[in-house]
């Protein structure tokens, strides 16, 4: 498997934002789904606060600082561990390592977590289109958490 290409990322990126904007036109959406907000989750493995957003002046984000000024800028979050899938599986599962006993990223996240529903189950059960591109869930862990669309990276990614 070769490593995807920025034009290639794009492309899918762009495919998910459009398949998440489409509704059918056939059935009208409830008032309620109208006002529902779009979400937009970037998680960035080995990425200090190194931002505009962030008070950094020498670094120059200016799209990340413009999501930043129009959405939320977490200012005091934390990795739960320091090996990437036990910190993913705190994320997306909202329990903590010594909760999900998951302390490497051998172990899939099902092991403990048989019937837990993840974030991007959570949203798919209330309506909302949910899409991966690259890595969030580790390895294995892909088939293991649901998402409407789930496009890797290629190898140099994990």
């Amino acid at each position: 498997m070769r490593p995807i290409t920025r034009r290639e990322f794009m492309a899918a990126a762009a495919a998910a934002g459009a398949c998440a904007l489409i509704t059918c036109p056939s059935t009208p959406a409830p008032a309620a789904e109208k006002e529902r907000l779009n979400v937009l989750m970037i998680a960035v493995d080995d990425l200090r606060p190194e931002l505009g957003c962030y008070g950094v002046r020498d670094i120059k984000t200016p799209n990340i600082d413009r999501l930043a000024r129009n959405g939320v800028l977490f200012n005091r979050a934390y990795c739960q561990q320091a090996v990437c899938s036990p910190s993913r599986t705190s994320f997306l599962s909202g329990r903590r390592p010594e909760t999900t006993r998951i302390y490497n990223n051998a172990t899939d996240p099902r092991t403990n977590l048989k019937d837990v529903v993840m974030l991007p189950e959570y949203f798919k059960q209330h309506g909302y289109f949910t899409a991966r591109i690259g890595k969030i869930p580790h390895d294995t862990y892909n088939s293991l958490v649901s998402w409407d669309v789930s496009e890797d990276a290629g190898p140099s990614a994990y």
